[in-house]
């Protein structure tokens, strides 16, 4: 039983779905990358939190120096600490989100990019494959012998698999008129050589 593009109408439409499945491929890569590029763009505020907790442990290293002045820095001395401890770890946060955010940007990127079209892909790429093998391989034999009864017989019994029921019926089971019947379907004939 052919799965190969059954009852495909012309050449014309198989390019259309041929372009139709290249354009959903490449408009879901690049909906990936844009979503990449924006999740990238998070780590903007990771380096801004990095950028805040050095200015933190800065101010928390000022204040511990201001301990020392008399009758002023007495319990400014343990707010400093506190605060370069803050800005240490305001650092390390800014650090790890930056490397989560960057992760998560090419995973998501990928994930979108190429869920929706692997898929497709790969039952339509076999099936293309498929199909112009069949071509050719017709192709090639009714140019070794285009009124071959074995080829008629062949393409026949085909064309009962291929076309709908109806039109196997009208053509009063006549092998000719079933392989000309399924030549058309794919898109050749005896006398032209086309696919």
């Amino acid at each position: 039983m052919a799965l190969a593009f059954p009852r495909t109408p012309r050449r014309l439409a198989r390019a259309a779905l041929d372009v139709a499945v290249v354009l959903w491929a490449v408009a879901w890569i690049v909906v990936g990358l844009l979503v990449a590029r924006e999740v990238d763009g998070l780590t903007d505020l990771s380096r801004t939190v990095s950028t805040a907790g050095v200015a933190l442990e800065e101010a928390g290293r000022a204040l511990q120096e201001v301990e020392r002045v008399p009758f002023v820095g007495e319990n400014v001395g343990a707010v400093g600490e506190r605060t370069e401890q803050a800005g240490q770890s305001a650092q390390a946060s800014g650090r790890s989100s930056r490397e989560s955010v960057e992760s998560l940007s090419v995973l998501l990127g990928i994930s979108i990019a190429l869920a929706p079209s692997l898929p497709l892909l790969a039952l339509y790429v076999p099936m293309r494959i498929r199909w112009i093998r069949q071509v050719r391989s017709v192709r090639r034999a009714l140019a070794r012998e285009p009124d071959d009864g074995v080829l008629d017989q062949l393409l026949a019994a085909r064309a009962s698999l291929n076309l709908p029921l109806d039109r196997v019926r009208a053509m009063n089971g006549d092998p000719r008129r079933l392989a000309d019947a399924e030549l058309e379907r794919l898109g050749l004939s005896r006398r032209r050589r086309t696919a």
